[in-house]
Protein backbone atom coordinates (compact mmCIF):
# COMPACT_ATOMS: atom_id res chain seq x y z
CA UNK A 1 0.00 0.00 0.00
CA UNK A 2 1.27 3.51 -0.85
CA UNK A 3 0.02 6.40 1.48
CA UNK A 4 -0.30 10.06 0.85
CA UNK A 5 -1.31 13.04 2.81
CA UNK A 6 -0.95 16.60 2.66
CA UNK A 7 1.89 18.31 2.29
CA UNK A 8 3.51 20.14 5.57
CA UNK A 9 3.68 23.41 3.57
CA UNK A 10 6.31 26.36 3.54
CA UNK A 11 6.55 26.53 6.97
CA UNK A 12 7.24 22.79 8.14
CA UNK A 13 4.19 22.28 10.40
CA UNK A 14 1.26 19.59 9.95
CA UNK A 15 -2.36 20.64 8.46
CA UNK A 16 -3.76 17.89 11.10
CA UNK A 17 -7.50 18.35 9.56
CA UNK A 18 -7.64 19.07 5.56
CA UNK A 19 -7.67 15.57 3.91
CA UNK A 20 -5.48 16.54 0.56
CA UNK A 21 -7.09 14.61 -1.93
CA UNK A 22 -5.30 14.28 -4.80
CA UNK A 23 -6.66 10.97 -6.20
CA UNK A 24 -4.92 8.12 -6.91
CA UNK A 25 -5.03 7.83 -10.87
CA UNK A 26 -2.71 11.07 -10.83
CA UNK A 27 -0.29 8.74 -10.46
CA UNK A 28 -0.77 7.35 -13.99
CA UNK A 29 2.95 8.69 -15.38
CA UNK A 30 1.81 9.81 -18.16
CA UNK A 31 -1.11 12.58 -19.83
CA UNK A 32 -4.13 12.43 -21.63
CA UNK A 33 -5.97 9.13 -21.99
CA UNK A 34 -3.91 6.26 -20.89
CA UNK A 35 -5.96 4.15 -23.45
CA UNK A 36 -5.21 6.28 -26.48
CA UNK A 37 -1.28 7.01 -25.69
CA UNK A 38 0.20 9.45 -28.24
CA UNK A 39 -3.10 9.39 -30.55
CA UNK A 40 -6.37 11.32 -29.96
CA UNK A 41 -9.21 9.83 -27.73
CA UNK A 42 -12.82 9.62 -28.73
CA UNK A 43 -16.00 9.48 -26.91
CA UNK A 44 -16.94 6.97 -25.06
CA UNK A 45 -19.08 4.55 -27.15
CA UNK A 46 -17.49 5.70 -30.38
CA UNK A 47 -14.80 3.70 -32.46
CA UNK A 48 -11.68 4.43 -32.25
CA UNK A 49 -8.34 2.44 -31.08
CA UNK A 50 -8.00 1.79 -27.50
CA UNK A 51 -5.13 -0.12 -25.30
CA UNK A 52 -6.71 -3.20 -23.67
CA UNK A 53 -6.65 -3.54 -19.96
CA UNK A 54 -3.84 -6.34 -20.76
CA UNK A 55 -2.15 -3.92 -22.30
CA UNK A 56 -2.30 -1.05 -19.45
CA UNK A 57 -1.46 -3.32 -16.78
CA UNK A 58 1.47 -4.52 -19.18
CA UNK A 59 2.15 -0.32 -19.60
CA UNK A 60 5.44 1.15 -17.29
CA UNK A 61 2.92 4.09 -16.95
CA UNK A 62 0.52 2.82 -14.91
CA UNK A 63 1.37 2.60 -11.61
CA UNK A 64 1.14 -0.97 -9.85
CA UNK A 65 0.79 0.32 -6.25
CA UNK A 66 -2.88 1.53 -5.08
CA UNK A 67 -2.67 4.24 -3.34
CA UNK A 68 -5.60 5.70 -1.16
CA UNK A 69 -5.10 10.25 0.06
CA UNK A 70 -5.72 10.37 3.76
CA UNK A 71 -5.59 13.70 5.93
CA UNK A 72 -2.33 14.49 7.64
CA UNK A 73 -4.42 13.14 10.84
CA UNK A 74 -5.13 10.24 9.43
CA UNK A 75 -1.93 9.34 8.64
CA UNK A 76 -0.32 10.23 11.59
CA UNK A 77 -2.72 7.66 13.45
CA UNK A 78 -0.97 5.48 11.16
CA UNK A 79 2.40 6.32 11.56
CA UNK A 80 2.31 6.22 15.37
CA UNK A 81 1.27 2.43 15.28
CA UNK A 82 3.94 1.77 13.31
CA UNK A 83 7.03 0.00 14.80
CA UNK A 84 10.24 -1.53 12.78
CA UNK A 85 13.80 0.80 12.26
CA UNK A 86 13.35 4.53 11.98
CA UNK A 87 13.12 5.62 8.38
CA UNK A 88 15.71 7.31 6.94
CA UNK A 89 16.38 11.30 7.60
CA UNK A 90 14.53 12.46 4.57
CA UNK A 91 11.55 10.23 4.56
CA UNK A 92 11.06 12.08 8.33
CA UNK A 93 8.21 14.99 8.38
CA UNK A 94 7.92 18.10 9.64
CA UNK A 95 7.57 20.38 12.46
CA UNK A 96 5.44 18.40 15.06
CA UNK A 97 5.35 14.96 12.94
CA UNK A 98 5.59 11.87 15.20
CA UNK A 99 9.30 9.67 14.18
CA UNK A 100 8.67 7.77 11.49
CA UNK A 101 9.17 3.67 11.00
CA UNK A 102 9.29 1.23 8.13
CA UNK A 103 7.37 -1.25 9.87
CA UNK A 104 6.43 -3.90 10.02
CA UNK A 105 3.73 -3.82 12.47
CA UNK A 106 2.78 -4.17 15.17
CA UNK A 107 -0.54 -2.27 14.21
CA UNK A 108 -2.92 -4.38 11.49
CA UNK A 109 -4.08 -1.74 8.89
CA UNK A 110 -7.78 -3.09 6.95
CA UNK A 111 -7.27 -1.15 3.64
CA UNK A 112 -10.62 -1.95 0.88
CA UNK A 113 -9.33 -0.45 -2.62
CA UNK A 114 -12.23 -0.34 -5.13
CA UNK A 115 -11.02 0.67 -8.87
CA UNK A 116 -13.65 2.24 -11.41
CA UNK A 117 -12.25 1.19 -14.35
CA UNK A 118 -14.99 3.02 -16.38
CA UNK A 119 -14.78 4.62 -19.99
CA UNK A 120 -16.78 8.27 -20.11
CA UNK A 121 -17.14 10.97 -21.89
CA UNK A 122 -15.76 14.08 -21.15
CA UNK A 123 -16.44 18.18 -22.54
CA UNK A 124 -14.74 20.26 -23.56
CA UNK A 125 -15.95 23.78 -24.13
CA UNK A 126 -15.05 26.56 -26.32
CA UNK A 127 -15.62 29.93 -27.71
CA UNK A 128 -13.98 31.74 -30.23
CA UNK A 129 -13.31 35.18 -31.49
CA UNK A 130 -12.31 35.05 -35.24
CA UNK A 131 -9.43 37.52 -36.28
CA UNK A 132 -10.38 40.21 -39.07
CA UNK A 133 -6.64 40.34 -40.43
CA UNK A 134 -5.09 36.94 -39.49
CA UNK A 135 -7.61 34.45 -38.96
CA UNK A 136 -5.26 31.45 -39.53
CA UNK A 137 -3.14 32.38 -36.24
CA UNK A 138 -4.80 31.40 -32.86
CA UNK A 139 -4.20 32.79 -29.51
CA UNK A 140 -5.64 30.53 -27.03
CA UNK A 141 -6.40 31.11 -23.38
CA UNK A 142 -7.57 27.81 -21.36
CA UNK A 143 -8.36 26.85 -17.80
CA UNK A 144 -9.40 23.69 -16.60
CA UNK A 145 -13.13 23.39 -14.64
CA UNK A 146 -13.41 19.98 -13.26
CA UNK A 147 -12.37 20.12 -9.23
CA UNK A 148 -11.99 17.15 -6.85
CA UNK A 149 -14.41 19.01 -4.57
CA UNK A 150 -15.86 22.42 -4.46
CA UNK A 151 -12.88 23.48 -6.09
CA UNK A 152 -13.23 27.41 -5.58
CA UNK A 153 -9.45 27.98 -5.87
CA UNK A 154 -8.82 24.99 -7.74
CA UNK A 155 -9.98 25.43 -10.19
CA UNK A 156 -12.75 27.68 -10.24
CA UNK A 157 -11.17 30.97 -9.16
CA UNK A 158 -9.52 30.74 -12.61
CA UNK A 159 -12.88 30.28 -13.87
CA UNK A 160 -14.20 33.61 -12.79
CA UNK A 161 -11.15 35.39 -14.29
CA UNK A 162 -11.41 33.71 -17.71
CA UNK A 163 -15.08 34.04 -17.61
CA UNK A 164 -13.97 37.86 -16.23
CA UNK A 165 -11.89 38.33 -20.12
CA UNK A 166 -14.66 36.72 -22.12
CA UNK A 167 -17.09 39.23 -20.64
CA UNK A 168 -14.57 42.43 -21.03
CA UNK A 169 -13.90 40.79 -24.97
CA UNK A 170 -17.88 40.59 -25.39
CA UNK A 171 -17.78 44.55 -24.71
CA UNK A 172 -15.45 45.34 -26.96
CA UNK A 173 -16.94 43.09 -29.50
CA UNK A 174 -20.37 44.87 -28.99
CA UNK A 175 -18.50 48.13 -29.70
CA UNK A 176 -16.85 47.22 -33.01
CA UNK A 177 -13.26 45.82 -31.87
CA UNK A 178 -12.29 42.34 -33.59
CA UNK A 179 -9.03 41.23 -32.95
CA UNK A 180 -6.43 41.03 -35.30
CA UNK A 181 -5.88 37.43 -34.73
CA UNK A 182 -8.03 34.73 -33.31
CA UNK A 183 -8.67 34.74 -29.76
CA UNK A 184 -9.64 30.85 -28.44
CA UNK A 185 -10.81 30.56 -25.14
CA UNK A 186 -10.96 26.89 -23.84
CA UNK A 187 -12.75 24.85 -20.79
CA UNK A 188 -10.76 21.91 -20.25
CA UNK A 189 -12.28 19.03 -18.29
CA UNK A 190 -10.82 15.97 -16.83
CA UNK A 191 -7.62 17.87 -16.07
CA UNK A 192 -7.34 16.19 -12.66
CA UNK A 193 -7.35 12.71 -14.51
CA UNK A 194 -3.87 13.38 -16.13
CA UNK A 195 -4.75 16.55 -18.17
CA UNK A 196 -7.14 14.68 -20.19
CA UNK A 197 -9.15 17.17 -21.67
CA UNK A 198 -6.72 19.68 -22.63
CA UNK A 199 -4.04 16.71 -24.16
CA UNK A 200 -6.50 14.91 -26.42
CA UNK A 201 -7.93 18.13 -28.15
CA UNK A 202 -4.27 18.96 -28.85
CA UNK A 203 -3.52 15.45 -29.93
CA UNK A 204 -6.90 15.48 -32.41
CA UNK A 205 -5.55 18.96 -33.74
CA UNK A 206 -1.98 18.75 -33.66
CA UNK A 207 -1.31 19.75 -37.15
CA UNK A 208 -3.56 22.59 -37.20
CA UNK A 209 -2.02 24.24 -33.80
CA UNK A 210 1.55 23.40 -34.52
CA UNK A 211 1.16 25.45 -37.86
CA UNK A 212 -0.56 28.32 -36.60
CA UNK A 213 -0.83 28.70 -32.54
CA UNK A 214 1.25 31.58 -31.71
CA UNK A 215 0.50 31.13 -27.59
CA UNK A 216 -1.20 29.11 -25.02
CA UNK A 217 -2.35 31.53 -22.33
CA UNK A 218 -3.14 29.06 -18.95
CA UNK A 219 -4.65 30.14 -15.40
CA UNK A 220 -5.19 27.20 -13.42
CA UNK A 221 -5.71 29.14 -10.19
CA UNK A 222 -5.82 32.66 -10.33
CA UNK A 223 -5.49 33.40 -6.41
CA UNK A 224 -3.92 31.44 -3.98
CA UNK A 225 -3.58 34.28 -1.36
CA UNK A 226 -1.43 37.19 -0.84
CA UNK A 227 1.79 37.31 -2.01
CA UNK A 228 1.86 39.10 -5.08
CA UNK A 229 1.78 38.16 -9.50
CA UNK A 230 3.72 34.76 -9.48
CA UNK A 231 4.22 33.89 -13.59
CA UNK A 232 5.78 30.97 -14.86
CA UNK A 233 6.41 31.19 -18.70
CA UNK A 234 8.70 30.61 -22.09
CA UNK A 235 11.53 32.90 -21.97
CA UNK A 236 10.44 34.52 -24.77
CA UNK A 237 7.30 36.19 -23.43
CA UNK A 238 9.33 37.34 -20.14
CA UNK A 239 9.41 40.95 -21.54
CA UNK A 240 5.40 41.13 -22.45
CA UNK A 241 4.53 39.55 -18.86
CA UNK A 242 6.83 42.75 -16.82
CA UNK A 243 5.00 45.02 -19.41
CA UNK A 244 1.69 43.84 -19.06
CA UNK A 245 2.00 43.77 -15.03
CA UNK A 246 3.65 47.54 -14.99
CA UNK A 247 -0.21 48.36 -16.04
CA UNK A 248 -2.04 46.64 -13.51
CA UNK A 249 -2.59 48.12 -9.84
CA UNK A 250 -1.28 45.81 -6.75
CA UNK A 251 -4.69 44.64 -5.24
CA UNK A 252 -3.01 44.47 -2.08
CA UNK A 253 -0.62 47.99 -2.23
CA UNK A 254 -2.48 50.48 -4.85
CA UNK A 255 0.75 52.56 -4.34
CA UNK A 256 2.80 49.75 -6.45
CA UNK A 257 1.82 48.08 -9.54
CA UNK A 258 1.84 44.01 -10.30
CA UNK A 259 5.36 44.20 -11.70
CA UNK A 260 6.34 45.83 -8.59
CA UNK A 261 5.38 43.52 -6.34
CA UNK A 262 5.99 40.57 -8.09
CA UNK A 263 9.86 41.54 -8.88
CA UNK A 264 10.06 41.16 -4.67
CA UNK A 265 7.91 38.22 -4.30
CA UNK A 266 8.72 36.49 -7.66
CA UNK A 267 11.92 38.30 -8.59
CA UNK A 268 12.78 35.66 -11.33
CA UNK A 269 9.87 34.56 -13.49
CA UNK A 270 10.00 30.70 -13.33
CA UNK A 271 9.69 28.13 -16.48
CA UNK A 272 7.06 26.21 -17.79
CA UNK A 273 8.56 22.58 -17.03
CA UNK A 274 6.87 20.76 -14.95
CA UNK A 275 3.77 18.86 -16.01
CA UNK A 276 0.84 19.62 -13.42
CA UNK A 277 -1.60 21.74 -15.88
CA UNK A 278 -2.76 22.07 -19.47
CA UNK A 279 0.17 23.90 -20.81
CA UNK A 280 2.01 20.66 -20.55
CA UNK A 281 0.53 19.74 -24.31
CA UNK A 282 0.92 22.95 -26.12
CA UNK A 283 4.79 23.21 -25.05
CA UNK A 284 6.26 19.96 -24.35
CA UNK A 285 4.26 18.05 -27.27
CA UNK A 286 4.11 20.31 -29.70
CA UNK A 287 6.48 23.22 -28.65
CA UNK A 288 3.67 26.44 -28.64
CA UNK A 289 5.09 29.36 -26.27
CA UNK A 290 2.75 29.09 -22.75
CA UNK A 291 2.73 30.61 -19.61
CA UNK A 292 0.83 30.42 -16.23
CA UNK A 293 -0.05 32.76 -13.70
CA UNK A 294 -1.86 32.91 -10.22
CA UNK A 295 -1.49 35.94 -8.00
CA UNK A 296 0.16 34.51 -4.16
CA UNK A 297 1.75 31.82 -2.80
CA UNK A 298 0.96 27.84 -2.77
CA UNK A 299 2.51 28.01 0.79
CA UNK A 300 -0.74 30.29 1.76
CA UNK A 301 -3.32 27.47 0.31
CA UNK A 302 -3.15 24.55 2.81
CA UNK A 303 -6.90 23.45 1.90
CA UNK A 304 -5.24 21.83 -1.67
CA UNK A 305 -7.59 19.08 -2.94
CA UNK A 306 -9.67 19.35 -0.14
CA UNK A 307 -12.90 19.43 1.12
CA UNK A 308 -12.25 22.92 2.43
CA UNK A 309 -11.44 24.34 -0.61
CA UNK A 310 -15.00 26.14 -1.33
CA UNK A 311 -16.17 29.71 -1.02
CA UNK A 312 -16.30 30.03 2.40
CA UNK A 313 -12.73 29.66 2.49
CA UNK A 314 -11.84 31.96 -0.46
CA UNK A 315 -13.78 35.07 1.24
CA UNK A 316 -12.45 34.73 4.53
CA UNK A 317 -8.51 33.63 3.61
CA UNK A 318 -7.74 33.47 -0.41
CA UNK A 319 -9.35 37.02 -1.43
CA UNK A 320 -12.21 38.45 0.81
CA UNK A 321 -12.41 41.26 -1.31
CA UNK A 322 -11.90 39.48 -4.65
CA UNK A 323 -9.86 42.26 -6.09
CA UNK A 324 -6.96 39.59 -6.56
CA UNK A 325 -9.43 38.16 -8.84
CA UNK A 326 -9.99 41.20 -11.07
CA UNK A 327 -6.20 42.51 -10.88
CA UNK A 328 -5.05 38.42 -12.34
CA UNK A 329 -7.89 38.69 -14.97
CA UNK A 330 -6.49 42.15 -15.84
CA UNK A 331 -3.09 41.18 -16.46
CA UNK A 332 -4.42 37.89 -18.14
CA UNK A 333 -6.17 39.65 -20.56
CA UNK A 334 -3.62 42.28 -21.29
CA UNK A 335 -1.06 39.85 -22.63
CA UNK A 336 -4.05 38.19 -24.76
CA UNK A 337 -4.83 41.32 -26.45
CA UNK A 338 -1.19 42.31 -27.13
CA UNK A 339 -0.51 38.91 -28.95
CA UNK A 340 -3.68 39.13 -30.80
CA UNK A 341 -3.33 42.46 -31.56
CA UNK A 342 0.08 43.84 -31.99
CA UNK A 343 1.31 44.04 -36.00
CA UNK A 344 4.65 42.35 -34.46
CA UNK A 345 4.51 39.70 -32.30
CA UNK A 346 5.82 40.88 -28.80
CA UNK A 347 8.36 37.99 -28.57
CA UNK A 348 12.00 38.60 -27.67
CA UNK A 349 14.44 35.64 -27.40
CA UNK A 350 16.98 37.35 -26.56
CA UNK A 351 15.94 36.67 -23.08
CA UNK A 352 15.97 32.89 -23.92
CA UNK A 353 19.25 32.92 -25.06
CA UNK A 354 20.68 34.00 -21.98
CA UNK A 355 18.05 31.80 -19.82
CA UNK A 356 19.67 29.22 -21.57
CA UNK A 357 23.21 29.63 -21.55
CA UNK A 358 22.44 29.86 -17.70
CA UNK A 359 20.84 26.93 -17.14
CA UNK A 360 23.46 25.24 -19.23
CA UNK A 361 25.57 26.52 -16.45
CA UNK A 362 23.73 25.47 -13.96
CA UNK A 363 23.48 21.44 -15.43
CA UNK A 364 27.41 21.43 -15.90
CA UNK A 365 27.80 22.41 -12.66
CA UNK A 366 25.87 19.91 -11.23
CA UNK A 367 28.24 17.32 -13.18
CA UNK A 368 31.98 17.79 -12.21
CA UNK A 369 34.38 15.88 -14.08
CA UNK A 370 32.07 14.86 -16.05
CA UNK A 371 33.32 12.91 -19.48
CA UNK A 372 31.50 14.83 -21.36
CA UNK A 373 31.96 17.63 -23.61
CA UNK A 374 29.17 21.21 -23.27
CA UNK A 375 31.10 22.68 -26.02
CA UNK A 376 28.54 21.62 -28.52
CA UNK A 377 25.49 22.92 -26.37
CA UNK A 378 27.53 26.36 -25.13
CA UNK A 379 27.97 26.79 -29.40
CA UNK A 380 24.63 26.64 -29.94
CA UNK A 381 23.40 28.97 -27.87
CA UNK A 382 25.71 31.39 -29.13
CA UNK A 383 24.52 30.70 -32.10
CA UNK A 384 20.62 31.35 -30.92
CA UNK A 385 22.31 34.71 -28.92
CA UNK A 386 23.38 36.17 -32.56
CA UNK A 387 19.89 35.07 -34.23
CA UNK A 388 18.02 36.74 -31.17
CA UNK A 389 19.30 39.96 -31.32
CA UNK A 390 19.45 40.28 -35.21
CA UNK A 391 15.33 39.57 -35.23
CA UNK A 392 14.99 41.96 -32.63
CA UNK A 393 16.60 44.62 -34.82
CA UNK A 394 14.83 43.60 -37.85
CA UNK A 395 11.57 44.40 -35.74
CA UNK A 396 12.69 47.79 -34.73
CA UNK A 397 13.85 48.26 -38.20
CA UNK A 398 10.64 47.24 -39.66
CA UNK A 399 8.58 49.67 -37.55
CA UNK A 400 10.58 52.67 -38.98
CA UNK A 401 9.64 51.85 -42.69
CA UNK A 402 6.31 51.17 -42.06
CA UNK A 403 5.21 54.65 -44.18
CA UNK A 404 8.28 54.22 -46.50
CA UNK A 405 7.06 50.44 -48.28
CA UNK A 406 4.56 49.83 -50.35
CA UNK A 407 1.53 48.04 -48.18
CA UNK A 408 1.82 44.86 -50.11
CA UNK A 409 5.69 44.60 -49.20
CA UNK A 410 5.36 46.03 -45.50
CA UNK A 411 2.52 43.37 -44.96
CA UNK A 412 4.31 40.58 -46.69
CA UNK A 413 7.69 41.76 -43.95
CA UNK A 414 5.84 41.40 -41.23
CA UNK A 415 4.30 38.20 -42.05
CA UNK A 416 7.72 36.15 -42.63
CA UNK A 417 9.21 38.07 -39.21
CA UNK A 418 5.79 36.36 -37.31
CA UNK A 419 6.45 33.24 -38.72
CA UNK A 420 9.87 33.20 -37.79
CA UNK A 421 9.22 34.29 -33.97
CA UNK A 422 5.81 32.09 -33.95
CA UNK A 423 7.95 28.96 -35.35
CA UNK A 424 10.92 29.30 -33.24
CA UNK A 425 9.67 26.98 -30.79
CA UNK A 426 8.62 24.59 -32.38
CA UNK A 427 12.30 23.81 -33.41
CA UNK A 428 12.82 22.49 -29.69
CA UNK A 429 10.82 19.83 -30.50
CA UNK A 430 12.28 16.59 -31.24
CA UNK A 431 9.96 13.80 -33.22
CA UNK A 432 11.20 11.10 -31.25
CA UNK A 433 11.04 12.64 -27.93
CA UNK A 434 12.90 12.00 -24.19
CA UNK A 435 14.51 8.64 -23.71
CA UNK A 436 11.80 6.72 -22.58
CA UNK A 437 9.40 9.08 -22.22
CA UNK A 438 7.89 9.71 -25.97
CA UNK A 439 5.12 11.86 -25.56
CA UNK A 440 7.48 14.99 -24.04
CA UNK A 441 9.58 15.92 -26.88
CA UNK A 442 10.48 19.38 -25.37
CA UNK A 443 14.29 19.19 -25.58
CA UNK A 444 14.41 22.32 -23.26
CA UNK A 445 11.46 22.30 -21.05
CA UNK A 446 9.85 18.80 -19.83
CA UNK A 447 9.47 17.45 -16.53
CA UNK A 448 11.62 15.76 -14.60
CA UNK A 449 11.76 12.03 -14.80
CA UNK A 450 11.83 11.27 -11.26
CA UNK A 451 8.95 14.21 -10.06
CA UNK A 452 6.11 15.10 -12.81
CA UNK A 453 6.06 18.90 -10.86
CA UNK A 454 9.60 19.16 -10.96
CA UNK A 455 11.10 22.06 -12.99
CA UNK A 456 14.09 20.82 -15.16
CA UNK A 457 15.89 22.85 -17.84
CA UNK A 458 17.46 20.17 -20.24
CA UNK A 459 15.68 16.73 -19.15
CA UNK A 460 17.60 15.29 -21.38
CA UNK A 461 20.60 15.98 -19.98
CA UNK A 462 19.37 15.67 -16.54
CA UNK A 463 18.46 12.03 -16.66
CA UNK A 464 21.49 11.23 -18.21
CA UNK A 465 23.97 12.46 -15.91
CA UNK A 466 22.55 10.87 -12.53
CA UNK A 467 22.33 7.74 -14.87
CA UNK A 468 25.74 8.24 -15.51
CA UNK A 469 26.70 9.26 -12.34
CA UNK A 470 25.22 6.24 -10.45
CA UNK A 471 27.02 3.53 -13.29
CA UNK A 472 30.24 5.70 -14.32
CA UNK A 473 30.40 3.36 -17.28
CA UNK A 474 31.63 4.12 -21.00
CA UNK A 475 28.45 3.87 -22.21
CA UNK A 476 26.53 5.84 -19.28
CA UNK A 477 29.01 8.67 -20.51
CA UNK A 478 28.15 8.23 -24.21
CA UNK A 479 24.62 8.48 -23.66
CA UNK A 480 25.08 11.49 -21.68
CA UNK A 481 27.21 13.32 -24.66
CA UNK A 482 24.33 12.34 -26.88
CA UNK A 483 21.59 13.85 -25.26
CA UNK A 484 24.34 17.09 -24.97
CA UNK A 485 24.53 16.93 -29.03
CA UNK A 486 20.78 16.36 -28.82
CA UNK A 487 19.82 19.75 -26.61
CA UNK A 488 22.41 21.43 -28.96
CA UNK A 489 21.01 20.47 -32.52
CA UNK A 490 17.67 21.69 -31.32
CA UNK A 491 18.87 25.25 -30.27
CA UNK A 492 20.53 25.55 -34.04
CA UNK A 493 17.89 24.51 -35.16
CA UNK A 494 15.72 27.43 -33.09
CA UNK A 495 18.85 29.85 -34.45
CA UNK A 496 17.78 28.97 -37.80
CA UNK A 497 14.44 29.51 -37.50
CA UNK A 498 14.55 32.73 -36.14
CA UNK A 499 17.65 33.80 -38.87
CA UNK A 500 14.97 32.55 -41.51
CA UNK A 501 17.90 30.57 -43.13
CA UNK A 502 18.31 27.31 -44.75
CA UNK A 503 21.13 25.63 -43.22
Amino acid sequence: MCMAYAHAGRRGTWSPSPPGRSAANTLYYGNGDPTTPLWPSCAAGQDCERLSREELDKSDAMPGIPALPVSARDGETILKAMGGDVAPTEWQGGEGAPMYRLGPGPAVLNFTYIGNDTLATIENVFAVIEGKEEPDRYVIIGNHRDAWTFGAVDPNSGTAAMLEIAERLSKLEKKGWRPRRTIILCSWDAEEFALIGSTEWVEDNMDLLASRAIAYLNVDISVFGPGGLSPRATPQLDQLIKEASRMVQDPDDPSQTLYDTMIVHHPPIERVAGAGTDFAAFLQHIGVPSLDMSYGSIGEYPVYHSLYDDYVWMEKFGDPLFHRHVALASVWGLIALRLADEEILPFNYISYASELENCTKVVEGGCPGCAASFAPLHRSINHLSKAANKIHKEKMMLHGEKWGLKREEYTAKVRDINDRLMMAERAFINREGLAGRPWYKHMIYASSDQDDWGTKAFPGIVSAIDKANKLNTAESWRVLQHEIYRAARAVSKASAVLDGRLT
